[in-house]
């Protein structure tokens, strides 16, 4: 039965592929439709299963119905034209294998086949299950983000958490964009295993915002090329780290630190040759087994090559990890590709005008930072390229979304007395290591801009833009200054026009409306941990990876220029290929970054499965604020309160929760049953089972340890007993 569903919800992913591709009347080539129509049958058919499931309950008919249903409407829109349609699609793949595009046929293919191999091998090593039964996370971030997609995919898939509520937080909506996680629970549902069931999509959509990225730079002028070079920015961008290998090549050989230090080899340059060629001597063997993360990712701040890295390989730290932006990233790319070429189309194309704006309104569920990162984008863009479509779009957008922003706005958005009042203020970003963070108002927005008008004029703040993201900043400031004198009249205008012109018109637009985002990004933080940031810069990255692709690639054709971009491009992806060397699945162990990581033991996997089996499915338990607690990443059960870091970030309003959990797992020491506080807030928080750990919570928010005796002592009856955990059923007075 597994497989059959499996195999048709495949067969509707290929059929809603070809009828939303066919949808825009715009120009769009072949390869384009085959990605449009992949993500917007993706995200669009996740939102109808969704609907459909809130009616009928999450089950193998409403999964294959609600894609059914999103292939029947993507059918029925474009039914009035469809011999078009079909014009479209065979004009396209005839202009696809045509002679003249024979090169740029083979270097998409050759793209694509690589993608493929390195996110199947990469996205195969995120979750495995060993040969003793315990699941495992190939990479540290994975195990630290990936706990919370379990739970909240379990809690749809497993615990039939419709309409959503909170299984980190019981009794609250869940405010966290959950589509994708929702989207996961689908294929769970068809009997697809939860590692693939997180896996399996992840990759997919990394293959198409790969693809996405070439065929966007195609689109703009950049070309094939460009694009590639793009993509691999995009993915494994970076800082100036990798410097910090060639120091530790150097103390490896026996050289002193002074003498590994810039400053040293120019105040001995007697002694240059000697320490370079020690150096690369040691260089390989360092590589192959490098003893840190050059990239400063999970480092403490003293083991970072270079001061302050807060940039850290996007491969590692958003695309694997970080399931959420895959899916609103692939969303922004395709937005990109319609209102870009709708906006310049012959015909009105309002259809996809109105297409982007159905994805931009599913954003709140799926990805928010997409939807704050777009509408900078595209109010930029629609500077522009002046078109009535973009109406359309924030018309459509605004419906679509307005429901699910209603629900966002109206939560809590932090607590003062926790420290996490979101959105703040902070200029230059975390250029400096502790700002003040006033609350987002007029006139700290205002008082915002001048502290970053005032960072920008400091050294300190490109040497941290430097150091963290090479020449992307530099390059893009001076991109932006040429631009301006370029509408200016006289030799000045006349000289920025012919320097700018270097990269196609449409590139600096682009590249101009992503670095809004920026600017944005530099001075307003959108959540209660400011490195959360990233997630808009993310979307500069973009336009500053098109800019700088586009450079190196236009200039290689002189050896002088050749130089200059190939130190370019050194600054920005040296530091990921090493990181990428490093955390490769072929990589040793000692070699690596210590991983495996398990995220649950056979004892946990067996715990959570009699739990799933013997416990109501809305059932709420008391637990010590692990990130993998299996009653919550495999049964899906909700928790009074999950792991506090998480719940922080998302801005939760605590009140006085944490207090009442230590409470109720701490127990009546010295007290008499009649004057204990822990029943009565067990029936506050509504608790049914208790979640007793033996173990030291180092994981969790809890200082105190539980009083097992007392709880063993109450008379609880035992549901379900491992190694480490007993739970117990607290119903009964």
């Amino acid at each position: 039965m597994s497989s059959a569903s499996l195999t048709g919800a495949a067969l509707l992913l290929i059929a809603g592929t070809l009828a939303a591709g066919s949808l825009p009347r715009i120009d769009l080539r072949f390869e384009e439709r085959v990605l449009v129509g992949m993500v917007v049958t993706t995200l669009v058919g996740s939102a109808v299963t969704y609907l459909l499931a809130l009616l009928a309950g999450l089950s193998v008919a409403t999964v294959l119905g609600g894609s059914a249903l999103t292939v029947v409407g993507f059918v029925a829109l474009g039914w009035g034209r469809r011999a078009a349609a079909l014009a479209a699609w065979r004009d396209g793949w005839v202009e696809l294998t045509s002679p003249r595009r024979r090169r740029h046929l083979a270097g998409l293919g050759a793209v694509a086949v690589v993608s493929v191999y390195l996110f199947s091998l990469l996205f195969a090593h995120t979750l495995t299950v060993d040969s003793a039964g315990n699941l495992n996370a190939g990479f540290e971030t994975v195990w630290a983000d990936w706990s919370q997609h379990l739970t909240t995919a379990n809690s749809f898939a497993a615990a039939h958490n419709l309409p959503p509520q909170n299984p980190l937080f019981s009794g609250q909506d869940l405010r966290y964009p959950f589509l994708p996680d929702f989207h996961s629970a689908t294929l769970i549902t068809l009997g697809a295993s939860p590692a693939v069931a997180l896996a399996l999509p992840g990759a997919v959509l990394a293959v198409c915002i790969t693809l996405l990225v070439v065929v966007l730079a195609v689109r703009l002028g950049a070309g094939l090329g460009a694009g590639v070079l793009a993509a691999a920015i995009c993915l494994i961008g970076g800082g100036l780290g990798f410097s910090g290998i060639l120091a530790d090549a150097c103390l490896h050989h026996g050289f002193a630190a002074a003498q590994c230090s810039w400053s040293g080899l120019v105040a001995h340059p007697g002694g240059m040759p000697a320490i370079i060629a020690g150096t690369l001597r040691d260089l390989p063997g360092l590589v192959a087994a490098q003893p840190r993360a050059y990239d400063g990712l999970l480092t403490p701040a003293f083991q970072q090559p270079l001061p302050d890295q807060q940039w850290y390989t996007p491969l590692f730290a958003w695309w694997l990890p970080q399931r959420s932006i895959l899916y609103g990233f692939s969303g922004a790319l395709v937005i990109l590709l319609l209102v870009i070429t709708a906006a310049r189309a012959p015909r009105r194309g309002y259809e996809s005008f109105a297409l982007a704006g159905i994805l931009l309104g599913l954003m709140p569920l799926i990805h928010i930072h997409t939807l704050v990162d777009m509408a900078i984008v595209c109010a930029v863009l629609a500077v522009f390229w002046r078109h009535r479509g973009w109406l359309i779009t924030l018309a459509v957008t605004a419906v679509v979304a307005l429901p699910r922003l209603i629900t966002l706005v109206g939560g809590p958005h932090g607590s003062a007395v926790g420290g996490n009042v979101f959105p703040t203020v902070e200029p230059g970003w975390m250029y400096l290591a502790a700002p003040p963070r006033p609350a987002l108002s007029l006139v700290s927005l205002i008082g915002g801009i001048g502290g970053l008008v005032h960072a920008v004029l400091s050294p300190e703040y490109w040497g941290f833009w430097i150091a963290n993201t090479g020449i992307a900043v530099p390059l893009c400031a001076v991109v932006a200054i040429t631009f301006a004198a370029s509408q200016l009249r006289g030799p000045a205008g006349a000289a920025a026009r012919r320097a700018v012109s270097i990269f196609p018109a449409d590139v600096v637009r682009v590249g101009l409306a992503f670095m809004a985002v920026f600017v944005v990004a530099n001075v307003v933080v959108f959540q209660s941990w400011d490195w959360d940031n990233t997630k808009l810069l993310a979307y500069w990255y973009l336009g500053a990876a098109l800019l700088i692709a586009t450079l190196v690639t236009r200039w290689w054709r002189r050896w002088w220029r050749g130089a200059a971009a190939l130190a370019m491009a050194t600054t920005v992806l040296l530091s990921g290929v090493l990181v990428l060397l490093r955390l490769l699945p072929w990589t040793p162990p000692e070699d690596a970054n210590g991983g495996p990581y398990t995220s649950a033991t056979t004892q946990d996997v067996r715990l959570a499965a009699i739990v799933a089996a013997s416990t109501p499915s809305n059932a709420v338990f008391l637990t010590d604020g692990r990130p993998n607690d299996p009653l919550l990443m495999l049964a899906g059960r909700t928790a009074v309160m999950g792991y506090y870091g998480w719940l922080w970030s998302y801005g939760t309003d605590f009140g006085n929760r944490p207090a009442d959990v230590r409470t109720m797992l701490d127990g009546c020491h010295s007290q008499p049953r009649s004057a204990c506080p822990v029943f009565g807030l067990l029936r506050t928080y509504n608790v049914g089972y208790a979640e007793i750990d033996d173990r030291v919570r180092a994981a969790g928010v809890f200082d105190s340890r539980v009083d097992l005796r007392w709880w063993a002592s109450q008379g609880f009856p035992v549901v379900a007993r491992s190694d480490h955990i007993t739970v117990y059923d607290v119903r009964a007075p």
